[in-house]
């Protein structure tokens, strides 16, 4: 091989690595941010499900805030395992297992009743976040079937 080629080969070996080096850093940086989010959510929903007067102010109409209290309860066990979904420490399996368990719980069917179809509008466009308001949508209709 002459020297001019490996030497080419060298320098695209080089960049090639750089390259995925930035990718996996600008990947990380925006699981940090979404996690960063996330949880700053998360303790948004369990200071306003532990509080009267702040799920007072927050309730929409028609709903009472005692209810509303209870759907953001439910809410917060559906952002922390979205989380756990979006940072890749759930597999699909877990998802649809987890989607199971949450829904046999009332408050969460509540929350999803009110709410599933803003959360899967607000997630069109993002293939994980569909994902996961799929497998709540289909747990939710499992746990709203009569049993047989």
């Amino acid at each position: 091989m002459k020297p001019s080629t490996a030497a080419l080969l060298a320098g695209v070996s080089i960049t090639a690595v750089g390259v995925a080096q930035l990718v996996q850093k600008h990947r990380q940086h925006k699981q940090d941010i979404d996690s960063a989010l996330s949880l700053i959510q998360i303790e948004w929903l369990s200071r306003a499900s532990a509080d009267p007067l702040e799920a007072a102010f927050w309730a929409p109409e028609g709903i009472e805030p005692e209810q509303y209290q209870r759907m953001l309860s439910g809410n917060r066990m559906l952002c922390q395992l979205s989380l756990r979904w979006r940072l890749g420490a759930v597999t699909h399996r877990q998802l649809d297992l987890y989607a199971d368990k949450l829904m046999e719980n009332a408050t969460c069917r509540d929350y999803w009743r009110q709410f599933g179809s803003y959360r899967e509008a607000e997630a069109l466009g993002n293939a994980k976040d569909e994902r996961f308001n799929q497998a709540m949508r289909e747990a939710f209709d499992r746990a709203m079937r009569p049993a047989v």
